[in-house]
């Protein structure tokens, strides 16, 4: 039987960056609306196969859980790990590299006073992956299992994000018996279905709930997924992502401006990215500059939606993510994370949300 020291009730997590600093410092987020906070990233190496932190990253993400407990001794912080997907691959098939991950992961978390990791491998693309990913996540487990009876601290939670669907193409399967058996929880990627790049004609409700055209494209047909995959991955193993960005589309005919509207991309103006996508703090901006037209809550799909002129922006409200909260609870999963927390706004408008209604 797995060894768990730490019994997690449930989760109420948000993600922070370490390159978001300059728009949410640390010592500024309300560490009380979470139970849990990430921090990004730390790195993979891809020639030593260590975790490390970029070197003008180090101190922020060092000081970031001493920070956060300040304002909430309780939370619990985890350190997350990004790199290549090839990087990662290379990494898990070689025992000698995985023993070089495992150990610099562990000693980054204790060096930051950090609770726990989260594996950012996204994604394992065939089976041969899938099984390294198996190993892997039963190496590190018995790892931390280790390393909290060696320096007398309680055990390091380990988590891993992964796809919404608990298979990707060619029927590639996440491993569901060894998640439940290693791993604290994964975190869903149950967002940007839809994006002006990967959608381009049309626009999409990115963050979608339910999706009546395309069910493997929404949040509860995730969650649900992975609660029927393989062996019947527990419930209180799934935690479900929301997104605090949205994304702009540029309407083909600024008259016509509902949910798959024609489109022509993303959009570009104040406040929108390379690549179409807005923070909910920028969104507000948009639709108060322009006195724009809002739906607060699309029933069919649970997505917000704001246009002016050409523009056409998806986003979650505080309505939509009362409701998602309320649907994912009563389907009896771990808890949410909201990615990323500095695109909130000033009020923690969409934080509060989620924590109140959960």
């Amino acid at each position: 039987m797995a060894e768990f020291a730490n019994v997690t009730e449930f989760v109420n997590a948000g993600y922070w960056l370490a390159s978001t600093d300059g728009t949410l410092p640390a010592a500024n987020i309300d560490a009380t609306l979470f139970t849990h906070l990430f921090a990004g990233y730390a790195q993979l190496n891809s020639d030593t196969y260590q975790v490390t932190v970029d070197p003008s990253q180090l101190i922020l993400i060092d000081q970031f859980s001493s920070t956060v407990k300040l304002s909430n001794p309780g939370v619990k912080t985890l350190l997350s790990i990004a790199g290549d997907a090839a990087v990662f691959a290379a990494m898990a098939v070689d025992p000698t590299n995985r023993d070089a991950f495992i150990k610099s992961s562990i000693a980054a978390a204790r060096g930051g006073g950090f609770d726990g990791l989260d594996l950012q491998w996204l994604y394992p693309s065939s089976q041969d992956q899938m099984a390294n990913f198996k190993t892997l996540i039963q190496s590190w487990h018995q790892a931390v299992v280790d390393d909290a009876t060696s320096v007398s601290l309680p055990q390091l939670l380990l988590v891993a994000t992964v796809s919404n669907l608990p298979y990707l193409q060619n029927n590639i399967q996440y491993p569901a018996d060894a998640i439940t058996q290693n791993l604290d929880w994964v975190n869903l990627l149950s967002y940007d279905f839809y994006t002006p790049d990967s959608f381009r004609d049309a626009t999409g409700p990115s963050s979608a709930f339910h999706n009546p055209k395309a069910n493997a494209l929404s949040a509860n047909f995730g969650i649900r997924s992975w609660a029927q995959s393989l062996n019947n991955l527990s419930h209180k193993k799934i935690v479900f992502g929301i997104p605090f960005h949205g994304w702009a589309w540029k309407l083909a005919n600024s008259h016509q401006h509902a949910l798959f509207a024609k489109a022509d991309g993303a959009a570009s103006g104040e406040y929108i990215g390379p690549h179409g996508q807005i923070f909910y703090s920028d969104v507000q901006k948009f639709i108060e500059d322009n006195q724009a037209g809002v739906e607060d809550k699309d029933k069919s799909y649970l997505v917000a939606y704001a246009y002016y002129e050409t523009t056409w922006i998806t986003f979650e409200s505080e309505y939509t993510v009362a409701d998602k909260i309320a649907l994912a609870k009563a389907d009896k999963v771990l808890g949410y994370f909201a990615f990323n927390i500095a695109a909130d706004d000033a009020s923690n408008t969409l934080a509060n949300a989620a924590k109140s209604n959960w």
